[in-house]
């Protein structure tokens, strides 16, 4: 009778312990979704001056649009997420469970921005919407358009890596 009292006893114990035990960091959905260099993507000017260059994650699929950069706590300033929708449209955007402060850059299908929404407000549940119907949209780093000059009726290209 002792010994099954203190072999479930250690049982118990173990079973506390386990529960209790911290997740691991792999385990986190901010390590979860981590930055993806799917290309790079460059701004010119109207006269076709390189003004920026950036490294970015691109999103087409449903579910993947939907989460954006949401749970993420860092990125780098060069880095970026590139939105293709598969339809022109006036697509919006919102900050629910964004921890970062992002310049939100709105394309038309002639890739040339038509709209940027600066210093977006985090966590924010207000829609963003675009004045004009756009078909891409780049999420950076907030003041990364004031940065790199990055205006209204600049245009972008980008190039995908190979897999």
């Amino acid at each position: 009778m002792k010994k099954s009292l203190v072999l479930f006893t250690l049982i118990c114990a173990s079973l506390l312990l386990s529960a209790c035990k911290k997740e691991s960091s792999t385990d986190t959905p901010k390590d979860k979704y981590a930055f993806r260099k799917d290309g790079t993507l460059q701004f010119h000017s109207p006269e076709g001056e390189l003004k920026a260059e950036f490294d970015i994650e691109i999103v087409q699929k449903d579910e993947e649009i939907m989460r954006g950069l949401k749970f993420r706590d860092k990125m780098q300033d060069n880095q970026g997420m590139l939105f293709i929708f598969e339809h022109i449209d006036f697509h919006s955007f919102w900050m629910q469970d964004t921890y970062l402060s992002l310049d939100m850059i709105f394309i038309d299908h002639n890739y040339e921005v038509i709209h940027i929404e600066k210093n977006t407000t985090p966590f924010s549940e207000e829609q963003i919407f675009p004045p004009k119907a756009n078909k891409y949209v780049l999420e950076l780093l907030a003041t990364s358009a004031e940065k790199n000059n990055i205006q209204e009726k600049d245009k972008v290209s980008w190039q995908v890596l190979e897999n």
